[in-house]
Parts: structure tokens; sequence; C-alpha cells
């Protein structure tokens, strides 16, 4: 057997050996587990050294941590948010799935479907096909025969958390099995409201990861994991999103509510799979048609800033911030 076979083999079961620190983990819970983590990685293997090695190296370091178990002493719930709109069936199936096969943790999936009855049947087939819920596996679908725009789309199903987290998934993409526990973990730890996170996803639909300076960036504000008190104190509006979901962090920010990074995750970087692309950022950053193993993987490389960028791009943020500031000042007069 080759060595990064078995390189790959010893993570994995050193991982699954730390995760039997948990008070609550059982046998069966390991061996399901091992099962899970080698299915995924198997199916998506040339996304193995940008996504999973990594991860196994960094949750297995923290659950090696004194105290982990008084932490971390139950099962944790959380919602995840999956807005569908015109979705590939092939690739919803895999996105659920992806939620359902989370490790460590009790979902609650929130499926919001934004106008069409064909979408919402196709929802109701897929999660027939996926199987009968359980005391880990619950599911609610909201639906709106209005097509409203993804950020009303999850607002609807936001207001249907009831769990102490909550994170959200697009209908194209991935969620890595250890994401959710992962991220849950290192909150708890550094005992944050907010995690960006990059270990959310891979989008399928595009078939590319985001690589800057050799490290896995992905997912931006929907990468997000969080306490779900920000949604009783802070709210979601979509109406305020002005420049994507960039706005929720700096609405945030103006409650003076930070957002952690993980020391190996980052921020997302979007690109766009075509060598034509061009956007604000084209002067900064080099778009990448092939990650070395994969054909088919787009990823990002950041090159410095002409000094016309950074002009531009610094009274463009002025301008969105003062934009923001005015609607959350009228919003909430006493902040």
């Amino acid at each position: 057997m080759a060595t990064d076979i078995l390189n790959h083999l010893q993570r994995i079961e050193s991982c699954v050996g730390a995760l039997a620190r948990l008070p609550w983990w059982d046998v069966e819970d390991s061996a399901g587990t091992f099962e899970v983590l080698l299915d995924f990685d198997s199916n998506h293997w040339s996304f193995l050294p940008y996504v999973s090695l990594d991860l196994y190296e960094e949750l297995t370091a923290f659950l090696l941590q004194d105290g982990i178990g008084e932490l971390m002493n139950h099962k944790p719930v959380i919602s995840v948010v999956i807005p569908v709109h015109e979705a590939n069936e092939a690739l919803l199936r895999s996105a659920l799935k992806s939620v359902k096969n989370q490790i460590g943790v009790s979902i609650e999936c929130l499926i919001s479907v934004d106008g069409s009855r064909q979408d919402l049947e196709l929802v109701r087939r897929i999660l027939v096909e996926l199987g009968p819920e359980n005391q880990d596996w619950k599911t609610s679908v909201y639906f709106g025969d209005v097509n409203r725009g993804v950020g009303m789309c999850r607002n609807r199903a936001l207001r249907e958390v009831a769990t102490p987290w909550f994170t959200f998934l697009d209908d194209d993409d991935l969620f890595h099995p250890l994401r959710c526990l992962h991220g849950l973990i290192l909150m708890s730890m550094k005992n944050v409201l907010v995690l960006n996170t990059s270990w959310c996803r891979v989008s399928m639909s595009q078939k590319k990861i985001v690589l800057i300076n050799g490290r896995t960036i992905c997912s931006g504000m929907i990468g997000l994991i969080a306490r779900s008190e920000i949604l009783r104190d802070y709210g979601y509006l979509a109406e305020l999103r002005h420049y994507e979901d960039a706005e929720y962090a700096q609405r945030l920010a103006f409650f003076s509510v930070s957002m952690f990074d993980s020391g190996i995750v980052g921020h997302y970087l979007h690109t766009e799979p075509v060598w034509e692309y061009r956007s604000l950022a084209t002067g900064y950053r080099k778009e990448v048609h092939s990650i070395e193993g994969h054909p088919y993987i787009c990823g990002s490389v950041v090159a410095e800033m002409t000094d016309e960028c950074k002009q531009f791009e610094s009274h463009f943020q002025a301008s969105y911030r003062h934009a923001l500031a005015s609607a959350l000042h009228h919003l909430f007069p006493g902040i």
C-alpha cells in the first residue's frame, strides 16, 4: 500500500481515537465515523491535501487538550439553513447527504425553497431517499411561492432556528463530515459568538476550491457558524445586504460583535472559472485554472495590489460602510 494512503489512514485513525475522549462518544460512533470519512475522502480524493488533512490534524489537537470533556460534555445541536432555487438534483442530493453525515452533532436541517414547486418536490423526494428522521437528523421544509432571492429565502428558515447554533450551506456545495463539530469545538474553546470557517464547503457546481498562500479559503459569510442569540439580538436582515454577505460582518461589528478566524481557516475570495473574468479584485488576484492533481478545480493566488486598485478599494469600502452605518443608525437609533 502506498505511503501516502497509509499516512492518510493513520490521520483518520488518530482523529477518531481523539474523538473517543468526548464523554458521550461510544464504540458505534467510532466505527461509523471511520466509514464516513473514508467514503468522503475516496469520493473527493483530489481535495484531500487541501481540505481533509489539515482538518484532521487541527481537530485531533483540539481533542487532545486538557478539559475537552468538560467543555463538550454533551452532543451539540445545530441548525443548518439551506436555500434552494433551481437546484441541480445530483448536487442537492450530495449537499443534503453531507449534512446528514455530519459527525458528532445533532442536525436540524432547515430547507427553504424559493418559489419553485418543482424544487419543493425534488427536496421532498431526496429527503425520502435519505431515510427517516432520528434523534440526530431532523428536517423542516419551508416554501415561498414567489422567488424573493437568497437573502429572504435564508431569512424564512432563520426565523425557525430553535437550536443553540446555526450555520448555512448552499444547495450545490458540500460540508466536510467534521465541519460542524470542528467549528463548534473551536468556538467553545475561544468563547466567541461567530466563527468564519473554511471547512465549510467545496463548490461542486464550479468544481473548485480557493487557495490563498497555500491555505484553504472558503465561503465567506455563508461559511459562518454562530450562536443563535445573535439572531435574536442582531438579526439577519436581507434588506440591508448592500454588498453580498460581507454586510453581516460589518453589521456585527456595528454592535461590537467580533468574528473569530481559526489559525488554519480564513476568508473566502470568490473567483469565476473563466479566463476573461474581471472584477474589482482583478488587479491583485490571479486566476488559476488547475490545482495539481485535479484538472477541474480553480484556484486563486493573491498578488500585490496596485496603488490605483488600493485607492479604488478604499473609496468603495468607505462608501459602503457609510451607507450601511446610515441604514443601521436609522433602524437602531439608540446605538
